[in-house]
């Protein structure tokens, strides 16, 4: 209750998030904005509404938890905690998707999350057709299922993970040590970026350590609703890494670090009061976003500004919301990005927009987040660039998806991978 009687205490429905919902300029009904949410969670506890039908309880599914609401906000009404707590009482009223129940089991057990993937990799040339020639290479479904439309472009998925790829300490000889929280997506499908963290953090001399005990970050389920499950998660990675000595922990998935730096705290003090949250607020300090580290903390900068790639390159850059939004990381990417020679650096329109991935968002409703996304799309390709950067992996799925509807060949990688290609004198 809490968390959402602080946001309801502070919404005066002025009507700002209108204006900046990505949700609400698609389906322009009040109950998918903000203050319709606050307006309809204070219904739902007062038991004046009746919210078991399928369309009240899309109500508060359909939303990102993009938080631009909560950035617009001249009272900061934090409506995306107040729709994560209303979500455990929807899931009460209609039950949690087969699906999600699969999902949020999986993700508790790195040994089950291994095993999926290794089964998906036996049965890869059954269920999965390998798609090459668009903007980021993934696969297709290629058996028709209620979940995932054949012609979605997916995650691929690696042969051999990020985790099982290196040893647990890779020396150094600079004095620096990092520990690295990999996250799901580049352990199991775009191990790629977590090749050239490692590539960049070794030609810096950095010492690495990459704990092989984590287990998910819990982002998936939390958001979910499922918030006792994400609270078993995150007791697990906080016991494991307040043991590891590093200056930072550099976590290459936005969505991972938002939900521990921020999220992990927030269950231990609206959701559970025990001696976890102190722990929560202490590796919530440690935590840190890779790029932003190496702008902030190392000479990587002026190293750039000495490199270049093959070829030139118009660049663009998408700014994830839980990198931004979240953690506050605007600037650093840009200038890392601007500092490679053969590179032309163009903003693009609404950057800052949400590319209307939203992880399970993208699932349940899938019309939507593709209207959303073509957005981002249009504005990608006005940019006239020839590669669109953004420091996450859901937002670099989606993006090369939309831009393949709109049959663009513009290619989607991380910043990450081009800091890595400038440092190589490689090409993108």
């Amino acid at each position: 209750m809490k968390p959402i009687e602080e946001s309801w205490d502070s919404c005066v429905k002025c009507g700002i998030c209108r204006s900046v919902c990505p949700v609400f300029k698609e389906k322009k009904e009040e109950p998918f904005v903000a203050r319709g949410h606050i307006t309809l969670i204070q219904e739902l506890i007062k038991g004046s509404i009746d919210f078991s039908s399928k369309k009240a309880k899309n109500y508060l599914g359909e939303c990102l938890l993009c938080t631009t609401c909560v950035e617009s906000c001249p009272n900061d009404a934090h409506t995306d905690l107040a729709v994560v707590a209303a979500r455990i009482t929807v899931n009460k009223i209609h039950g949690v998707p087969l699906y999600k129940k699969i999902m949020a089991k999986t993700m508790s057990s790195r040994k089950l999350l291994d095993l999926s993937v290794r089964l998906g990799n036996i049965f890869s040339p059954v269920v999965f057709k390998t798609v090459k020639d668009v903007p980021r290479e993934g696969v297709n479904v290629k058996i028709k299922n209620p979940i995932v439309e054949k012609d979605r472009l997916l995650l691929p998925i690696s042969k051999k993970t990020f985790l099982n790829s290196y040893p647990e300490i890779i020396k150094g000889t600079s004095g620096k040590r990092v520990a690295i929280f990999i996250g799901c997506a580049v352990n199991y499908a775009y191990t790629e970026v977590g090749d050239a963290l490692i590539d960049i953090l070794k030609r810096l001399g950095i010492e690495i350590v990459i704990p092989k005990a984590q287990v998910c970050c819990g982002g998936p389920i939390y958001y979910s609703g499922m918030v006792d499950k994400a609270e078993k998660l995150a007791k697990k990675n906080i016991k494991l890494f307040e043991t590891v000595e590093a200056d930072a922990i550099l976590i290459p998935e936005p969505t991972c670090a938002s939900v521990i730096k921020i999220e992990y705290p927030r269950i231990f003090k609206y959701f559970s009061n025990d001696k976890y949250l102190k722990k929560a607020e202490i590796l919530a300090e440690r935590v840190h976003d890779p790029v932003a580290y190496l702008y902030n903390d190392t000479n990587l900068i002026d190293i750039l500004k000495n490199t270049k790639l093959k070829r030139e390159h118009t660049v663009t850059y998408h700014d994830s919301c839980h990198l931004n939004r979240g953690l506050g990381i605007k600037t650093e990417p840009r200038k890392l990005i601007s500092a490679i020679g053969n590179v032309k650096f163009r903003e693009m329109k609404d950057a800052d927009r949400c590319c209307g991935n939203g992880g399970t968002f993208s699932v349940d409703f899938r019309e939507t987040s593709l209207k959303i996304g073509k957005r981002k799309a249009e504005n990608i390709i006005n940019s006239k660039a020839d590669t669109v950067v953004t420091g996450c992996s859901g937002c670099m799925m989606q993006i090369a998806e939309v831009l393949n509807i709109e049959h663009s060949q513009i290619s989607a990688k991380h910043t990450i991978e081009i800091i890595d290609q400038a440092l190589k004198g490689g090409d993108l």
